[in-house]
């Protein structure tokens, strides 16, 4: 009868003590709480200058100045309507000295040097945060990714033809403030030229305009956010 009425408290006191070991501690295994933070800044309508370079062509270097108008659908997505680049190419020497050292002339697959470049294309901005800079202040970034094409001018000895190419790259905002913020762009352009697709590649630092004036008050859920 002993033996029997010990088993029987023994049945009900492990199962408490097994409740007890599952429960979580509290001091130690606290859950942690990510908040998402409205985006301080915003983007409407977005007007860009910048500066930029072709190094690929070893023949000629372009030195490039551009303008671009932009229009800002929401924190996600952005149609860049107009991106106008001229190039101003400077000559490498390349073909003067095969020339006069070997006696012959290059061929141009690639169809001439680009003047101009003109294209419209669509940007996705998936990415957004924030930097300490030196532990004295707070910086601002976005990352963004575009795909557009559009006429694409080569010359060759004088002569302008243009093409159409097809463009990707990526680039990243830094917020200097909610009107004005700073661009560093990557461009890979494919070119449609008589001959074979040739690329040509653009790096760009430039500066943009903005002006909004929308609702700042909208919900978190219709304007996106950043991770705090």
């Amino acid at each position: 009868m002993r033996r029997l009425l010990f088993v029987l408290a023994l049945s009900l006191v492990v199962p408490t003590l097994a409740r007890a070991e599952a429960q979580p501690d509290i001091e130690t295994d606290a859950p942690r709480v990510f908040s998402i933070q409205p985006r301080p800044y915003r983007l409407g309508h977005e007007f860009s200058l910048g500066l930029g370079i072709l190094p690929l062509d070893a023949f000629y270097k372009g030195a490039v100045i551009g303008a671009s108008y932009t229009y800002h659908f929401s924190d996600f997505w952005a149609w860049e309507m107009a991106n106008i680049n001229y190039s101003l190419n400077i000559d490498t020497g390349l073909e003067g000295e095969l020339l006069d050292r070997y006696g012959v002339r290059p061929v141009d697959a690639a169809g001439g040097e680009v003047t101009l470049i003109g294209t419209t294309s669509l940007i996705v901005k998936p990415l957004f945060g924030k930097f300490s800079a030196f532990n004295l202040s707070k910086v601002f970034a976005e990352t963004y990714f575009t795909a557009g094409g559009g006429p694409i001018r080569l010359e060759r000895e004088g002569r302008g033809t243009f093409y159409f190419t097809a463009q990707i790259g990526v680039g990243i905002r830094f917020w200097v403030a909610k009107a004005f913020s700073l661009r560093f762009d990557v461009r890979d352009y494919l070119i449609f030229n008589d001959a074979l697709p040739t690329n040509q590649l653009m790096f760009m630092i430039g500066a943009s305009f903005n002006y909004w004036n929308g609702d700042e008050k909208k919900p978190v859920g219709e304007r996106g956010g950043s991770f705090q």
